[in-house]
Formats: C-alpha cells, structure tokens, sequence
C-alpha cells in the first residue's frame, strides 16, 4: 500500500484520436503515391486497388480495438509508399533516358544513312529523305525509314522484278557485302547517343520527368548542345549539367515539403478548432502554389498539432478520473473539470467518509502526470485522529486500485510514476468549502455506477 501518487494516465479516447491522425496521414500518403505513380506512368488500377486493400484492412484494425497493430502497420505502409513512390520515380526516369537515348540513336543512324547515301553520290527517293530528317519524328518512324534505306544497301536479287537501275544502285553501295541489319547498322555509328555529356542529360531529364518537372525551359539549350561539334560537348554541357541538377535538388525539396504539408493538413483534419481549420487553408494555399519556402508552415503545423493533442489528452485524462471517481462514490458536480483546470487541483469528497476525500493536481495541458493523494476535509488547526487518517489513506490506496481497473476495462490504462508510504507523512487537511460550493453547483454523485458517465463534467 502507498500513500500520495504520482502517475500517468492514457485514456482509451487519447489512443483513438492518435490511431485517427495516424490514418489520416496515411491516406494522404496514399493519395500522394497514386499522384506520383500515375505520373510518372508506373502505376495502374490493379496496383492501386491492392494499396487501396491494405489501408483499408488498416483501418478495420481501430474498430477491432487493435490499436498497438494499427500504430505499427500504419508505419510500415507509409514507410513502405515513399519508398515505393522513390522507386517507381527512379524506374521512371531510367525508362525516359532510355527513350531520350534511343531517339539519339535513332537519328544518329538515320543521319548516318544520309552520309552513306551521299558519299556514294546517290539521290535517294524524296519521301525517304523526308522521312530520315524530319525534326520531330518518333523512334519507331526513324527506325522504319534506316530499315527502308537499308534495303537499298542489300544485295540485289537478279531476278526479273530488278530493274537495271536497282542493280546499279545496289552495287554501289554494297559493293557485295553481306545483308546487314538495323541493329547492326545502328551498334556500328559512333555519335550524339555516345557522347557521355549528352548520356548525363538525358538521365537528369529522367529525373526531371519522374519528378514532374516539365523540361521545356532546357529544350533550347540542350538542342544547342546536341548541335555542338563532339569535342566541344562536355565543355558547353557543364553548366547545363549544373542548372538540370539544381532543378532537381529544388524538385525533390518541394516534393518532401509537399509531403510534410499534406501529411499535416491530414493531421489538422482531425481537430475542430479555429486555429486548425485556418492553418489547414493555408496550407492548401501552400501546396497549391508551388514554393519551397513554407518550411516554416510545417514547424508552425507540427506546434498547433501537438499544443491540440496534449490539450486534448489533458482533458480526456481528467474526464477518465473524475468519471471513475464519480463511480466509486466521490461527488463530482459540474463545472469541477474547469476548477481543476483554474485552480490547477480539485479536492472531491465521498458521502460515505464524511469528513475525507481525494485531492487531484496536475494534469494541465503542459503536463501529462497527476498527482492525487487522500487529505481530510475540515479545520487545518483542528486535532487529528492519526489512526484514522492512515486508515482512510490504506482505504484510498484500495480504491486507486480500483480507479485502475475501471479505466483499464474503458480501453486506458494508469501506471503510478511515484507513491509514498501510507503514513509517512500527516495526512494534508482541506478547508471544508463544501457547504458554499454546493449551494453554487448542482452536485452529480455516483454511486456504484460503473457505466455513467459524469455530465458536463
């Protein structure tokens, strides 16, 4: 047995509110994901619909009470979306290089034809050189014009159906080699889609593109690079190569800030006051325009989300004790959870101990232990029964017990940080206020209601 106690206190409906915000922040990873993903093309319905499965299976975990798993899995999942979201960005941006070096490719061999046809000092037909140097043509045309092309360098079938002019033609640019191929054609040209200058735009174009960062602005100058005389390339790419990298490292530092942003908003969802609903319209102010300087949005979230969490907790704790004291017989009358917060303690009596009760403290919104311990109501200069008093104090330490259960059978739990022996120290004695304090407030008292809950408490 003990006498005055310190200790903490987690009520069922502190878990629930921390099981809400922590589902609310992953589905705003989870609608993150989906945004990046269908993005970046990496995504499709069946991938979102198992993602859409796990949250869902997550969120079924609060309605089962399984609130230390839900915690844990809701972690994971979003640990699980960034790096997925990285991933799929990163497999993005390979795949957009490859395409960006397959179109130099493309068109370094078709240019190459071009040479082979005209060192030979032979007109090609008119619609195949259009096809070979239009600007904006795709891989596979360019591909299929080279093939076309390729055909004139093979060696020509004698048949009937060639004429005269054919055979001549082949004849001079084959000169009987063998019949070769558009891959082997295309592995054998040395030009832009070698350069290793060119290769190192076109993976930070991928980042670009998996980042959603539209390359316009780098178009010019990257065509101009393209333009260069190989020996000059890696000297003109450098501050090229410099700005792509900049874009990426501000891209990547909006893409975390959003992130941070959305998870908050998600957060502030949960919260009714004013202060929350104004901060979550300007955080979609934020995201909306595209800045990375609202840092300090996020600091000034993370303060009012923990200033409303703890305040809170703070409440529900209170509610918890002063409900299950009220179920164990105390007098809990209305307005007494705004006393305790005023007056920073609250003393509560129980008609069957006449002359003692309990003192809570403690418990404010900056602090998440009480202190509560038994003190005798009446005159301070009155004598004492010492007897006594350490009889109801050994009476209180049984019903601090039972507080625990009764908060623990509602979902909570109470752990004692500190406790005194009962009698090591006078028993604290209250001046009796009960008689004016129950002609003001109406007196709620609970006798063996273990399912009430105290009105207005």
């Amino acid at each position: 047995m003990s006498g005055p106690k310190a200790f903490r206190i987690v009520t069922r409906a502190e878990i629930i509110s921390i099981c809400r915000r922590n589902l609310a922040r992953l589905d705003a990873a989870v609608e993150i994901w989906i945004s990046a993903c269908k993005r970046n093309g990496t995504i499709d319905q069946s991938d979102i619909d198992r993602v859409i499965a796990r949250r869902d299976e997550i969120r079924r975990m609060l309605d089962a009470d399984r609130f230390t798993d839900l915690q844990k899995q809701v972690i994971a999942e979003i640990s699980y979306l960034k790096t997925d979201t990285e991933r799929r960005a990163e497999k993005a941006a390979e795949s957009e290089a490859k395409r960006k070096g397959d179109q130099r490719r493309a068109k370094s061999a078709a240019q190459a034809l071009l040479e082979k046809f005209e060192s030979s000092r032979i007109e090609i037909p008119v619609d195949l050189r259009r096809e070979l140097t239009t600007p904006a043509a795709s891989v596979e045309s360019l591909n299929k014009a080279v093939s076309k092309g390729l055909m004139l360098l093979q060696p020509a079938d004698r048949s009937d159906g060639v004429t005269e002019r054919q055979r001549a033609l082949a004849d001079r640019l084959d000169a009987g080699d063998r019949r070769i191929t558009l891959e082997e054609w295309t592995s054998q040209q040395i030009g832009a889609s070698d350069d290793q200058a060119l290769l190192k735009v076109d993976k930070l174009l991928g980042e670009l593109a998996g980042l959603g960062i539209e390359p316009s602005p780098f178009s010019a100058r990257i065509a101009a690079l393209e333009a260069e005389p190989r020996a000059r390339r890696a000297l003109v790419a450098d501050s090229l190569l410099l700005d792509l990298s900049a874009a990426i490292k501000t891209g990547r530092e909006r893409a975390r800030l959003e992130r941070d942003l959305a998870e908050r908003h998600a957060e502030l969802s949960e919260m009714k006051s004013a202060e929350a609903a104004a901060l979550r319209i300007e955080i979609e102010r934020a995201i909306a325009r595209s800045s990375v300087n609202d840092q300090e949005l996020v600091q000034r979230a993370n303060l009012l989300i923990e200033a409303e969490v703890r305040s809170m907790a703070a409440e529900e704790r209170r509610r918890a004790v002063l409900e299950g004291l009220a179920s164990l017989g105390y007098e809990v009358s209305e307005g007494m959870m705004t006393a305790w917060v005023a007056g920073g303690r609250v003393v509560l009596r129980k008609p069957a101990n006449p002359g003692y009760g309990v003192e809570l403290s403690g418990g404010g919104s900056q602090a998440d232990i009480m202190q509560v311990r038994a003190v005798g109501i009446g005159n301070p200069t009155d004598a004492r029964d010492a007897g006594r008093d350490k009889d109801m104090e050994t009476i209180w330490c049984s019903e601090f017990g039972r507080l625990q259960s009764l908060v623990a059978k509602a979902g909570g739990s109470v752990s004692i940080e500190s406790a005194r022996p009962v009698g090591q120290f006078p028993l604290k004695v209250v001046p009796d206020l009960g008689v004016a304090a129950t002609d003001s407030d109406s007196a709620i008292t609970h006798h063996g209601d273990r399912t009430g809950r105290a009105a207005d408490l």
